[in-house]
């Protein structure tokens, strides 16, 4: 039911946090994991042991042109892409009366555009290997109000996962699936931990456990990624410790 043998997945955002814990775990399952990140991650980046078959790239999604070179290397060098796992994020927590429209436009090209041109770019391809699984990392954030601050970044992606959705329509008739992962509170090396939020969301024990890692998230996409996943498609499912019912 997990088994990835022969598959290549392509993560944006995959040399930290949720996106590198999801290519541990879809390597350690016999897929072909390139991760995907700007140029200086990719160059920062340190291998674990036993990290599986994972090649690294860098990328700009807030770039087209970056997007499309680096999937067309990727399927070329590989032979195509079965599995896309959407995880580049910008995170932001800004009073909004306070944010800059320079800032909520890079927002949302990071964490919204940028999707939809890497999916713009390997839907086609998928297309030509009879199917694929298209995932993307959102958060909890964009179905309820989380944190105090977090309007450019939760706006941003309550709209992809409302694209997941219509990519889940549009894509159904070519055998690939699509579905968004919803994240609650992921402690990540990305998420600055000094800095004091407000909010629902900052009260760890409103979740099982406290606050999350990268690795609780991997296993939906590992679940979602493989033949477990062949009939799981426009759905949002939360991997929130149970917040969103708290």
């Amino acid at each position: 039911m997990f088994d990835l043998s022969g598959k290549v997945a392509l993560i944006t955002g995959g040399a930290v946090g949720m996106g590198r814990a999801a290519g541990v775990a879809l390597a350690a399952s016999g897929a072909t994991v390139v991760l995907a990140d700007e140029a200086a991650r990719v160059q920062a980046f340190e291998r674990g042991e036993g990290e599986g078959e994972i090649d690294l790239v860098a990328i700009d999604v807030a770039l087209e042109a970056s997007i499309v070179a680096c999937v067309k290397d990727v399927a070329g060098r590989h032979g195509g892409i079965d599995i896309l796992v959407n995880a580049a994020v910008i995170n932001h927590n800004k009073p909004t009366l306070e944010i800059e429209v320079a800032e909520w436009d890079q927002v949302q090209a990071v964490n919204l555009r940028g999707a939809f041109l890497t999916t713009k770019a390997v839907a086609p391809v998928m297309q030509a290997r009879g199917g694929g699984r298209i995932i993307n990392v959102t958060t909890i954030g964009s179905r309820h109000p989380v944190l105090h601050g977090n309007g450019a970044y939760s706006a941003s992606r309550a709209g992809l996962n409302q694209f997941t959705l219509n990519c889940a329509l549009d894509f159904a008739a070519d055998g690939i699936t699509a579905n968004a992962v919803l994240p609650g509170a992921i402690v990540t090396e990305t998420v600055d931990t000094s800095i004091k939020r407000s909010g629902p969301g900052a009260d760890r024990n409103r979740q099982i456990g406290g606050y999350g890692k990268p690795a609780d998230v991997a296993g939906l996409i590992l679940l979602l990624a493989g033949p477990s996943g062949r009939y799981i498609s426009g759905q949002q499912i939360a991997v929130d410790g149970g917040f969103l019912i708290s």
